[in-house]
């Protein structure tokens, strides 16, 4: 979605919109602009380029004002094409670092929660970090636990040593005796497998007549596709989300009743997010969504900064930072790329 059209003179124009906005939250005139040593160019002459750029959509001119903004288009050329990523200093790396590798965690929920709250604390904005795949993840181990007559627990320890949890309903009454059965053919079975990939070998199997007519292993292919199932149900449980209220106090969003209400209703809904994180799993590299990109109420004055991570044989997630259209994208973006790294590095063990 990048654009190479832009001259060296208009881009450096661009550049200083961006930044002057960026620093002080007020549209950016040509007399500001030409007092910038870089720029040996009369404020006409900005003018005219400022007036380009506005033509090109790349700048506005609120109604009250002689300056300018930039556009959505703006920052995204800006973000994209002048802004790399910065690197962290090296308290944020360390806080960034001890949430990932330092806390003695067992829930996948703990490590998300952790990992959101040091980037929320550390960029002062709103942080989202999930998992969004975990039911493609190869389970080491599981135990299935009799809870009631047609439910169990399934205890699953998955690659990268974490522990999932999955409350599943039977389709019939199974005592415990029965789920160690179970248990115990899986784990002989299927140990280091995907869920997608035991329920696809036990479809494989079973077109056998004497496969399909052993109960054994048709409890555990029903097994197999019920966590799958609440695998997805429960996606949304996967998902951390910190700093929301440090949206409500940043430079340049000026927030109405109603545009409040639609914000929180949006950041409550938990579907909404994981579909927000999932449309960052499939571009390599920063991945940008920034104003009327994210085609959800109450997040035309917002951007969003993220970044995809892999875990062990194809769980996969992103981590991001929204903050305001006008953020600092340098520092965001290092900030995403090296919490991204951390955590995947520590899902791979």
């Amino acid at each position: 979605m990048g654009c190479s059209c832009l001259d060296t003179r208009s881009a450096m124009v661009l550049k200083a919109v961006v930044e002057g906005h960026i620093a002080s939250s007020e549209p950016v005139g040509a007399r500001i602009i030409s007092k910038r040593s870089e720029f040996n160019l009369s404020p006409a002459s900005i003018r005219n380029v400022m007036a380009g750029l506005e033509e090109s959509g790349f700048l506005e001119q609120p109604h009250t004002s002689a300056g300018r903004i930039p556009s959505d288009k703006g920052y995204r050329y800006y973000a994209q094409s002048m802004a790399g990523p910065a690197i962290p200093s090296t308290q944020e790396m360390d806080r960034i670092h001890s949430a990932t590798h330092g806390a003695a965690w067992q829930e996948l929920t703990d490590l998300l929660a952790a990992v959101s709250r040091a980037l929320s604390d550390i960029s002062s904005q709103a942080s989202l970090v999930g998992i969004a795949s975990i039911s493609v993840a190869p389970v080491n181990r599981i135990r299935f636990v009799h809870i009631a007559e047609k439910r169990a627990l399934a205890v699953m320890v998955m690659s990268g040593g974490e522990i999932r949890n999955q409350l599943i309903e039977t389709a019939e009454p199974l005592e415990q005796d029965d789920l160690d059965k179970i248990s115990n053919c899986f784990n002989a079975k299927f140990s280091g497998m995907t869920l997608e990939g035991v329920r696809q070998a036990l479809m494989e199997e079973m077109r056998d007549e004497k496969a399909r007519a052993d109960k054994l292993l048709s409890h555990v292919l029903m097994m197999a596709e019920l966590i799958g199932e609440r695998v997805s149900v429960d996606a949304n449980e996967n998902i951390s989300l910190d700093g929301a209220s440090n949206l409500l106090n940043l430079k340049g969003v000026t927030l109405d009743i109603a545009a409040l209400k639609n914000l929180f209703r949006t950041l409550d809904e938990k579907s909404r997010l994981v579909s927000l994180l999932t449309s960052c799993l499939k571009p390599e590299g920063i991945n940008l969504i920034i104003g009327s990109e994210f085609e959800m109420e109450g997040f035309s004055d917002y951007s969003m900064v993220a970044h995809r991570f892999k875990g062990h044989d194809g769980a996969m997630g992103a981590v991001g930072i929204i903050g305001p259209k006008a953020m600092d994208y340098a520092r965001a973006m290092g900030l995403v790329l090296y919490t991204a790294n951390q955590v995947g590095s520590r899902l791979n063990g």
